[in-house]
C-alpha cells in the first residue's frame, strides 16, 4: 500500500504562515547516520563494536576500546535520484515519470580522540578525550513532476479558499497593508494581488481563477478548457552533531561513556507550481476593458529553517567471553530552537499586458521542539583480528515529541493541539542495522552493511521501509595512516502527495479533487575517511 503525505512541510510546504506539523518535527529530528567512511560501511551497526569516531555518536562507549589517539576526516558526495510520477485526479492512472537528480558535497565526519594511558595492569587502563562533528542527516532532493489535466485548476483552488473576502480588503491602501493589518491567508492575498485570481461578476467577496470561465448564470467551470500543470520542489541542507566525549576502559572487559551532543540543523526547500493553458485560445477574458487571454501562473513557496539543540548521551560496551561484545546507549531528549523564515512570490502572465513578480514579505518566527529519547542495543562477534560481524537495533518513540512556544508566559500552551496530533499518529522507529569485516591481511578490510528502518508515522495495513545497502574497504599503513572507503545506497519509502486541496465552485457543486504525484526516491553517498593515529 502507498503512504500518503499532505502537502503540509514534509512534502513540505506549509499553507498557512506560522504553522508547524508533525511532518515539520518528523524532519528535524529523524536521524540518519553517516560518520565515518567505515561506519557507513558497517551499516553504523556500531554500537557494540567501537573504536572509531564515527561510532562515537552512535555508543560513546566505542571511543575507549581503540586504545589509541586518532584523527579523522571524511569528506563525501550525496547523489539524489528521483522519479515522478503524475495523475490529474486523486486515485487516477499515472501519466509516465520524471526523473530528475541533484548532487551535494558533504562532509559526514571531522575529529580527534586523545587516549591517555594509566600504564595501571587492572581496573582503569585507559581514558579518551575527543570531539567530533558526525552528520546525522541530509537533505537532498529535487523532484519535478507534471502532466494535462482536465479536472481541477491551481488558480480554482485559489479562488476557492479567498472565497468570502472583500476584495477591498486584499488591496493595499492609506495605512493599510493585507499582509500585517488583516488575518487573511498570505497565499489569497497573493493570489489577487498578482491576479491570479478575480472578484466574480457582480461579487465583492467571491472569486474566480484566471484559468476558469463564469457563464452568464453564475456558474463557473474550472477549469475552462485543459491545462498544463507542473510541480518542482528542491531540498537542502543537513543536521549534525558536535560531540565532546569522555570515554574509560575498565580492565579490556568493561567501557563506557558520555556524550555532550550540541545538534546544528540546516534546511532549505523551495517549491513552484506552475500551470498554463494547453490551448491559450479557450482561456479568453477582459481586463481593464481590455481583451486578453491567459498565458501562465507561477507560485513558489520558500521556506529556510536553522536550529540548534543540546542533548547527552550515554553508552557502555561489555566483552563477556572471548571474542563477543554487547553493547547499549541511551540518548536523552534534545531540546531545539527552530527558527524559520519564509515567503511566497507569484506572478501571472496576459497576452498582451505588462506582469510583475508579486511577493509576500518575509515571515520568521522561533519555537522550540523536544525531539524523542532513543536507545540502541547491539552485539558483536570478532574472530580473531580477522573478521567481525555486528547487529544494532535502535528504537525511536516519535510519539514523545512536542513544540513548545519560545516564550511561551506560565502554563499557555499554544501547541496543544498539534502535540495532541503527534501522540496520536506519529509512531515507534526502529531501526535493524547489521554488518560484517572481512580482513584478507592485516593491512587490507573489506567491509558490508545493512539497514532498515520503518516510517516514523503510524498508519493502518502501511509498511514503509527504508533499505540502506553499503560497501566499502579500508588500508592501514605500517606508519600511523589509514584510508577507508564506503558507497552507500538508500532506497526511500515511495511517498503521494496533493499540489493543492479539493476545492468547490459553487456552493451546491461537490468537490473536485486535485492532481496527485508520486515519488519514489533513491540516495547514495560516496564517502573517503583520511585518518591518522598517534
Amino acid at each position: 500500500m502507498k503512504k500518503i503525505l499532505a502537502i503540509s512541510l514534509f512534502c513540505l510546504t506549509a499553507l498557512t504562515a506560522g504553522a508547524q506539523t508533525m511532518y515539520d518535527a518528523i524532519n528535524y529530528a529523524d536521524n540518519n547516520y553517516y560518520g565515518t567512511a567505515r561506519s557507513a560501511a558497517l551499516g553504523n551497526a556500531m554500537t557494540a563494536v567501537g573504536g572509531d569516531l564515527g561510532s562515537v555518536g552512535i555508543n560513546p562507549a566505542g571511543a575507549a576500546v581503540a586504545g589509541y589517539s586518532q584523527f579523522t576526516i571524511t569528506p563525501g558526495l550525496s547523489i539524489s535520484s528521483t522519479n515522478s510520477s503524475y495523475a490529474p485526479t486523486v486515485g487516477g492512472s499515472f501519466t509516465g515519470t520524471t526523473p530528475d537528480s541533484q548532487n551535494r558535497f558533504i562532509m559526514p565526519n571531522f575529529g580527534f580522540m586523545m587516549n591517555v594511558d594509566t600504564r595501571r595492569d587492572y581496573g582503569l587502563k585507559n581514558w579518551t578525550f575527543g570531539m567530533t562533528l558526525n552528520t546525522t542527516n541530509v537533505f537532498n532532493e529535487r523532484m519535478s513532476a507534471g502532466g494535462v489535466n482536465n479536472n481541477s485548476t491551481m488558480l480554482g483552488e485559489m479562488a476557492y479558499f479567498a472565497s468570502g473576502i472583500p476584495g477591498i480588503d486584499l488591496v493595499s491602501g492609506d495605512n493599510y497593508d493585507p499582509y500585517y493589518d488583516s488575518d487573511y491567508a498570505w497565499p489569497d492575498i497573493l493570489a489577487f494581488q498578482s491576479g491570479m485570481i478575480a472578484n466574480s461578476f457582480g461579487s465583492e467577496d467571491q472569486y474566480i481563477g484566471a484559468s476558469e470561465f463564469q457563464y452568464d448564470d453564475g456558474s463557473i467551470l474550472s477549469p475552462a478548457a485543459p491545462v498544463n500543470q507542473s510541480y518542482f520542489r528542491q531540498r537542502t541542507g543537513s543536521k549534525a552533531d558536535a560531540v565532546i566525549n569522555l570515554a574509560f576502559n575498565w580492565n579490556d572487559k568493561f567501557y563506557f561513556g558520555g556524550n555532550i551532543g550540541i545538534v546544528s540543523l540546516n534546511y532549505t526547500e523551495n517549491t513552484n507550481k506552475l500551470e498554463s493553458p494547453v490551448d491559450k485560445s479557450k482561456f479568453g477574458l477582459v481586463i481593464d476593458d481590455v481583451e486578453t487571454t491567459w498565458l501562465s501562473a507561477r507560485q513558489r513557496y520558500t521556506l529556510e529553517a536553522e536550529g540548534t539543540g543540546i542533548y547527552a548521551k550515554f553508552g557502555a560496551i561489555w566483552l563477556p567471553v572471548e571474542g563477543l561484545r554487547l553493547g547499549a546507549a541511551i540518548k536523552t531528549p534534545t531540546v531545539q530552537t527552530i527558527s524559520q523564515r519564509w515567503m511566497w512570490d507569484g506572478l501571472c502572465n496576459f497576452d498582451g499586458i505588462k506582469s510583475n513578480v508579486w511577493e509576500t514579505p518575509v515571515a520568521e518566527y522561533s519555537y522550540k521542539l523536544v525531539s524523542p529519547f532513543n536507545f540502541n542495543l547491539g552485539a558483536a562477534y570478532t574472530l580473531g583480528n580477522r573478521a567481525l560481524l555486528s547487529v544494532d537495533w535502535e528504537r525511536t518513540d516519535f510519539r514523545s515529541m512536542r513544540f513548545r512556544d519560545e516564550d511561551a508566559a506560565f502554563g499557555v500552551d499554544s501547541y496543544s493541539e498539534d502535540n495532541q496530533y503527534i501522540r496520536n499518529n506519529a509512531g515507534v522507529t526502529n531501526n535493524i542495522r547489521v554488518g560484517a569485516e572481512f580482513k584478507p591481511s592485516e593491512a587490507f578490510a573489506l567491509r558490508a552493511g545493512y539497514s532498515y528502518k520503518n516510517y516514523a508515522e503510524k498508519a493502518a495495513n502501511v509498511k514503509d521501509l527504508t533499505h540502506t545497502g553499503s560497501i566499502g574497504f579500508g588500508y592501514s599503513s605500517p606508519g600511523s595512516f589509514f584510508l577507508d572507503a564506503a558507497v552507500r545506497y538508500t532506497k526511500c519509502p515511495d511517498t503521494w502527495f496533493y499540489p493543492y486541496d479539493d476545492y468547490q465552485v459553487s456552493e451546491t457543486g461537490g468537490l473536485i479533487s486535485p492532481p496527485e504525484i508520486g515519488i519514489a526516491s533513491r540516495l547514495m553517498d560516496v564517502v573517503l575517511t583520511l585518518g591518522w593515529r598517534f
